[in-house]
């Protein structure tokens, strides 16, 4: 999680957190993405939207309550991967609202300040949650929230927050019947509530007549009714987005590979096609490194320092030297690649090691593999299940038969060893440092070291044979009786063999 990493360590080391503690709301049915799964498991940039908030917190070192109710233990599988049992969790056994979610979590509450934002704003950065800390505590408010501006009236999802001399509410989307444009104010749905007064409001909060939910935002009209103070602090819309369709999904993976795109950018990186490269969020790259049109760098992929990767291919979970070179369209799973080494274009390769200096070539598969340092297979080849030493050269057509039906078997081929061209290496088997095997071979059985192995049929030459092929053709029209001769199909009654 560079980025975000990155940003806490800058900005967010001086809250105060042991008097806050965090609620993070989780529990809702995501009806909007017509799925018939929670949203929160949908990724941004390869990470699940849910973990964006808790490790967010958790960078922060505020301790956290997570309201599960709805596929809570999907959720909960995901944040304990993650988080071990450093997470406490709260059942909504039914979903009435963000206030009812809220008062599932009575029990639990020990801190001065209670923190609580949505699952789905992925997009909050540390400085948010500090600004936040630091008017609540400024202004000595009861309630404090963020807001920001969007005068969009597309945008449906969000509340807006209605400012007056006789008070601040929040209306919530479905409710509110104004100009959008007009009032602009959103509510990002982070809040920061002194305890005293949420354990004196919260059961105040009114079922909504129109929905049947309690509102957790009806503590701020509550406070302002009752002339307790009430904080805004401002952010920018794109930090707070929140996601309820995968249209929004779409538009916040967007602002975030942006933002890491932008990142390497700053740290040497050149993206020929910016806007066409998918990243993810733990994707690391070296300076002096270009990444081409419409390559895809995955999961926890680690680019080295002046490689080129070329358009069209997709890293996951890559480890890629130093000035090393891949081609286009190339596919590379679980797998590392040594310095100064070529790769594709067209190859495939998963769960292998391929050392320094080495070439694999045009529509080579290679899986569960270690390939020695200067080892070349070009072309047309698929090597499992196989240890190759250094300076092995695989000719093309070559391959390496692991599966015998039953179980994959190993093939071990030493060092400097030559491949001929269309050799079938059929596994269990080792070929000797230093060994040949002649081309159209089917290699069989194991081969000493620097021994040539031939493993073909012997060729037969039938001189003349080309002419009476030839004379047939010409003659094909002497008779309306077909024959063949040879693999020729002709008219004539003879046939030669």
């Amino acid at each position: 999680m560079i980025l975000q990493h990155h940003l806490a360590k800058k900005k967010g080391e001086s809250m105060v957190t042991n008097k806050v503690q965090a609620v993070v709301l989780a529990a809702g049915k995501s009806t909007r993405f017509n799925t018939g799964k929670t949203k929160l498991v949908e990724k941004i940039c390869g990470q699940e939207m849910i973990l964006y908030s808790t490790r967010l917190l958790e960078q922060l070192h505020i301790p956290t309550t997570v309201v599960v109710g709805y596929q809570q233990e999907l959720i909960k599988d995901i944040l304990n991967k993650y988080h071990g049992t450093s997470l406490t969790y709260c059942v909504q056994e039914q979903q009435k609202g963000t206030g009812h979610a809220l008062m599932c979590t009575q029990n639990i509450w020990d801190r001065e300040h209670i923190l609580i934002m949505n699952g789905d704003v992925p997009l909050v950065t540390p400085d948010i949650i500090q600004h936040l800390y630091e008017e609540h505590l400024t202004t000595n408010a009861d309630i404090s929230f963020v807001t920001s501006h969007n005068p969009d009236p597309t945008n449906g999802g969000y509340g807006r927050v209605i400012k007056r001399a006789t008070g601040t509410a929040v209306i919530e989307a479905r409710d509110f019947e104004g100009d959008a444009t007009q009032e602009s104010c959103i509510n990002a749905g982070i809040y920061l509530i002194r305890r005293k007064f949420l354990e004196e409001t919260i059961t105040r909060i009114e079922q909504n007549q129109k929905s049947h939910e309690f509102y957790l935002t009806d503590l701020i009209k509550i406070a302002s009714d009752h002339k307790r103070i009430v904080t805004t602090t401002l952010a920018p819309f794109d930090h707070i987005r929140g996601i309820n369709n995968f249209q929004e999904l779409w538009a916040a993976e967007q602002v975030k590979r942006s933002e890491l795109i932008k990142y390497w950018m700053d740290r040497g990186v050149h993206f020929s096609v910016a806007h066409n490269v998918h990243i993810d969020l733990n994707v690391s790259i070296g300076a002096g490194s270009f990444i081409g049109c419409g390559v895809h760098l995955l999961g926890k992929t680690c680019i080295g320092k002046n490689c080129r990767i070329n358009e069209f291919s997709s890293l996951e979970n890559a480890t890629i030297g130093d000035e090393t070179l891949i081609h286009s369209h190339t596919i590379i799973k679980g797998s590392t690649i040594g310095v100064q080494s070529q790769i594709g274009p067209f190859a495939h390769l998963e769960t292998c090691t391929v050392a320094e200096q080495s070439i694999i070539g045009n529509f080579v598969e290679i899986k569960r593999s270690n390939i020695g340092k200067g080892t070349k297979a070009k072309h047309l080849t698929y090597i499992g299940d196989t240890q190759t030493g250094h300076d092995v050269n695989i000719g093309a057509g070559s391959i390496v038969c692991n599966y015998d039906g039953n179980q994959k078997q190993k093939t071990i081929i030493e060092d400097e060893t030559f491949i001929g061209s269309n050799n079938t290496i059929v596994a269990p088997v080792r070929i000797g440092r230093g060994a040949f095997t002649a081309a159209g071979s089917v290699i069989t059985d194991d081969v000493p070291p620097y021994a040539l192995a031939i493993a073909r049929a012997h060729q037969k030459n039938k001189e003349g044979y080309a002419t009476k092929l030839r004379t047939a053709d010409e003659n094909e029209n002497a008779s309306t009786s077909a024959s063949f001769i040879g693999a020729l199909k002709t008219k004539n009654s003879a046939q030669t063999t």
